[in-house]
């Protein structure tokens, strides 16, 4: 069995008089207060929740620290905006709360979630939560070293640059893939354009130039803001629509996110791509040198 709170002797009787190490109740914030996470509730009548008005991001935490705290609360607010979603919290603060709860939760490796909950009657009934979502994914080296396959799933998210809680297609996208045996889905639009995946952005090289979707189809993950800001030394960028039909023309292909972060595909339904993936390796490179610098202040 597991004690909660202090050490202290235990009353069960299969380890009476016994100590044992503390067990402290995870932690989340709303609005801004730290509570127990089993206080973190929202109503199944709430508005906000019903009808999806609702953004979110995803932050994970490496040996203790916050991966880029102010691009994800920056997109947050962008993303609320987007759908009308008024509110009273400030972006600063916001950063603030993500490393409170870091803090009081101790967190070494994991995935922070923010959710803001909107009030379609505009009476001051949104609500902020903060709170971890355990331990962060690493995947085999092996999926860097050969590549991944992924599936197509026609699809298109509405308000796409808006990162909602309106996730339903997404959700059955991701779960094709997996029945394939794919790590993600990649959504194609009704002119047969890739989009992006049901939790990743998409690339393909040709030659020296990297191209991606164009923004305003697609919800610019932080991991590619990353990547096209440190490519551009090295690869020309170009943001245009790419065809499925199209797609054998490219040297490589990889997809990015904040759990994987740039990720090369060797298979996307039928289609294989026989690389070694050198570009790819040297974006990734790019990608974690970065990182090291500007969240460990390695040089």
């Amino acid at each position: 069995m597991k004690c909660v709170r202090i050490r202290s002797l235990c009353p069960e009787a299969k380890c009476r008089g016994k100590s044992h190490p503390l067990r402290v109740m995870p932690k989340a914030i709303l609005n801004g207060q730290l509570i127990d996470e089993s206080e973190a509730k929202i109503s199944i009548a709430d508005k906000g929740y019903f009808f999806d008005f609702a953004v979110y991001s995803s932050l994970k935490v490496v040996q203790g620290k916050i991966f880029f705290p102010e691009y994800h609360v920056e997109r947050l607010f962008e993303s609320a905006r987007l759908i009308g979603l008024e509110h009273k919290f400030k972006q600063d603060e916001v950063g603030q709360w993500l490393g409170q709860l870091a803090a009081a939760d101790n967190l070494k490796d994991a995935l922070l979630r923010i959710v803001l909950v909107g009030d379609p009657d505009n009476k001051g009934g949104e609500k902020l939560f903060i709170f971890s979502v355990g331990g962060l994914t690493f995947y085999p080296d092996k999926f860097y070293k050969q590549g991944v396959k992924v599936i197509t799933y026609q699809g298109e998210r509405r308000v796409p640059q808006s990162k909602t809680k309106d996730l339903l297609m997404s959700f059955m996208a991701y779960r094709e893939a997996k029945r394939q045996d794919a790590l993600d889905a990649i959504l194609v639009d009704r002119h047969g354009n890739i989009l992006e995946g049901t939790r990743t952005n998409f690339f393909a090289i040709k030659n020296k130039t990297i191209f991606t979707p164009p923004a305003d189809k697609i919800l610019g993950g932080i991991a590619r803001k990353i990547i096209l800001e440190v490519a551009t030394n090295y690869f020309e960028i170009k943001e245009a629509d790419i065809t499925l039909k199209g797609i054998k023309d490219f040297d490589e292909i990889f997809i990015s996110s904040t759990s994987m972060n740039v990720m090369p595909v060797r298979q996307i339904d039928n289609i294989i791509f026989e690389t070694n993936f050198e570009k790819t390796r040297l974006v990734g490179k790019l990608f974690k040198e970065f990182y090291d610098r500007e969240v460990f202040g390695k040089k």
